[in-house]
Formats: structure tokens, C-alpha cells, sequence
């Protein structure tokens, strides 16, 4: 058996290059599992994140004119057809941040030449676009119901979500499948600053929906609340344009960070903030993760993936929804010497136990091998 993991947006700059990477180190070097990525020259990082991906298996990868969408899709199934021409032959696909449109309508012919006993999909999203619109629906309905595919999102929440939506398509079809975030080994310890003003930190893509644009006043007028860091690129120019109450203040640092720029970070901080108010709440934050790498409590709106982490590992904070009293929450929560904050670094520990590779691989494994 043979299988061929793809990923369209392996070019795209942010996540997807390092999640495909973990994923194929969790698998560990299998004569079994090929890989098929996108390829942009005009990425710096792409060459390094290909050659890293190379230490795994097999790849193969594909030009695209555009990080992301719909284009990258139809390039990645274009390739994927010519590929027995060449004597390549697969049992399996696991598709990465695929269009689902574009699959659900190309598919159902493509399978035609390329028989396969597995057809597997990684989506990120909710079924927003099936609910809103009907053709839409039938097309992505009538794919999910084919005997060979199977589609995986990253939370229960969201698998459920999905479920919901298309109840008329057998619940075995539709399952989650858990990141790979926090490596194995034992982990690096970032001791906890001490000081007497609280170091709170909002790291990452800069972006309308984090609170930046009430958060950062609250801060600036109001110094015993502490310290706050915000870090990271902007998404785009429009965000930039909407967080103008960025240009005077003195904590944010507008710089790409590595990996290991992000991890000293978000070290520095004693609480890490994810006051996210413009997102699905069923997905999950790779802000978590990172949160968990560092052993840093995290200070979440309840109603969310993040949340029911928070409740069950007691790893952070649930703030409430009003603005005044999330700030109030803050210049009262748990200070880096009492228990209760100790507490919450328990939960962050047992929270990244839960979540590490060591702990998730066997499932993954099954998953795309079993």
C-alpha cells in the first residue's frame, strides 16, 4: 500500500509547511508515504522547508503562481493525474488545505483514472458555504458520500459542526484527526519572569479579531495593568490600515520570527493573550500550542476550542465577554508567585502531554496507514 500525502499551500507563508513537516516526522521515514507540494520560487523559505520535508520521503512538488486558493487545488490534481504515466501508483491521498469545492467537482472524474482505496481530506473550516448555499451542498454532499473518501477536521467541535450539516452522510465518514504541534523530547524550560509588572503577550499574525484594537488602549492608558507585547507580521495591508493604534505604541514589534524567535517570545511573556472575537471558535489555535511549548497560561473566551482545553487542563484563564470586565479579570489574575498561578502551569504541562506527538502518533498513523 502506498499513500501520497499533498499540500497545495506548502509555499503559502505561516503554518502549512511546518505542519506538513510534523506530520511526516511523527510518521518517521516510511517507504510507504510520498509527499507532492507546492512549490513558489519566489518563496525564500520554500527551498529550506522542501529540503527539511526531504529527510521523510519522497517529494515531488509542483509551480504555482499564488500561495493559496482555489488554483492551487486543480495544479496539485493535475499533477497528481500525470503520475501514473510515470509508474506511480497510489492506494491512499491525504489531501492538506485543499478547496473542498474544487475536489467535490473534479473528483467524482478524475477517480475514474486514478482508483484509489482511500480518498482522504484535511479541512480546516466549518460547512458555512454547504449551509448557505444549496448547489453548493449537493456537490459537496454528493462527494462526501462516495465509499472511498473520508473527511478529517482538526477539532471535535468542528467534526460535529460538520456532521450536523450533513446528516444524511454516514457519521464514519466525517472524523477528527489532532495537530502535531509539540514535538517529543523533553521540553526546553523558560524560566518565569518574576518582575513586578505582569508580562501579558498577543504573538503572531497581526490581524483584525485578536482584541488588538481594545486591548492595546486599555494597556497604554492604564500602566498598572502591566505589560503588554504584540508581535509578529501583519495578514495583510488592510490590516495594517484597521490597526492604526499600532503606529505609537511602544510594545509592538513588527518583525517575521522563526520558529525559535516566536518560542523566546512568547517565553517573555507570563500570560500569552487569545482574545480572539473574529474567528470560528471550533477551530483550533495554534497560539495554544505555541503557548504549551513555553509553559505559559493563556487567557481564553469560553466558548471555544481554546475554552474546553482551558476547563480541562486548567491551562489558562476564561475571560468573560464584556471588554471592561476582561480588563478588570486582568489586573486581578494570578500572579507568577502564588499557587494559583503555579496551578495553571500544572495544567499547561498536562495539557502538552495530552497534546504531543508521542502521545497523538499512533492515532495519526492508523489513521493514514491502518
Amino acid at each position: 500500500m502506498k499513500l501520497l500525502i499533498i499540500e497545495p499551500w506548502f509555499s503559502a507563508i505561516g503554518h502549512p509547511a511546518q505542519s506538513l513537516i510534523n506530520m511526516a516526522s511523527a510518521i518517521g521515514r516510511d517507504e510507504r508515504v510520498d509527499y507532492l507540494v507546492s512549490d513558489n520560487t519566489e518563496a525564500g523559505f520554500c527551498l529550506e522547508s522542501i529540503e527539511r520535508l526531504k529527510a521523510w520521503g519522497k517529494v515531488e512538488s509542483f509551480v504555482v503562481t499564488t500561495p493559496t486558493g482555489h488554483s492551487n487545488t486543480v495544479r496539485a490534481l493535475l499533477r497528481l493525474l500525470r503520475m501514473p504515466m510515470n509508474g506511480r501508483q497510489y492506494q491512499r491521498i491525504f489531501f492538506f488545505d485543499e478547496s473542498l469545492v474544487v475536489l467535490a467537482l473534479l473528483w467524482p472524474l478524475l477517480s475514474l483514472w486514478l482508483p484509489v482505496e482511500r480518498f482522504t481530506v484535511l479541512h480546516l473550516f466549518g460547512p458555512r458555504l454547504g449551509v448557505r448555499n444549496w448547489l453548493a451542498r449537493l456537490v459537496i454532499g454528493r462527494f462526501l458520500k462516495r465509499p472511498e473518501v473520508r473527511l478529517y477536521l482538526r477539532t471535535e467541535e468542528m467534526a460535529q459542526a460538520w456532521r450536523d450539516a450533513y446528516s444524511f452522510v454516514a457519521s464514519g465518514q466525517i472524523s477528527y484527526l489532532p495537530s502535531l504541534e509539540i514535538p517529543d523530547g523533553e521540553p526546553r524550560q523558560y524560566p518565569v519572569s518574576h518582575s513586578g509588572q505582569l508580562a501579558f503577550g498577543i504573538i503572531g499574525q497581526i490581524r483584525v479579531g485578536k482584541g488588538i484594537e481594545w486591548l492595546v488602549p486599555a494597556f497604554q492608558g492604564d500602566a498598572g495593568l502591566g505589560r503588554l507585547t504584540v508581535a509578529g507580521e501583519f495578514a495583510s495591508p488592510q490590516s495594517k490600515e484597521q490597526l492604526s493604534v499600532l503606529g505609537g505604541f511602544d510594545g509592538f514589534i513588527n518583525s517575521f520570527m522563526s520558529e525559535s524567535n516566536m518560542l523566546e517570545r512568547a517565553a517573555d511573556q507570563n500570560y500569552l493573550l487569545m482574545l480572539y472575537d473574529m474567528w470560528d471558535k471550533r477551530m483550533e489555535s495554534a497560539v495554544l500550542y505555541l503557548a504549551a511549548r513555553v509553559n505559559r497560561p493563556v487567557v481564553v473566551y469560553g466558548d471555544s476550542w481554546c475554552g474546553r482545553m482551558v476547563r480541562e487542563f486548567g491551562c489558562g484563564v476564561i475571560a468573560p465577554d464584556s471588554r471592561q470586565e476582561t480588563v478588570d479579570l486582568l489586573r486581578r489574575i494570578p500572579r507568577p508567585q502564588s499557587a494559583e498561578y503555579a496551578g495553571l502551569l500544572k495544567g499547561m504541562a498536562e495539557f502538552r502531554q495530552a497534546h504531543s506527538v508521542k502521545s497523538l502518533r499512533g492515532r495519526v498513523i492508523q489513521e493514514l496507514l491502518g
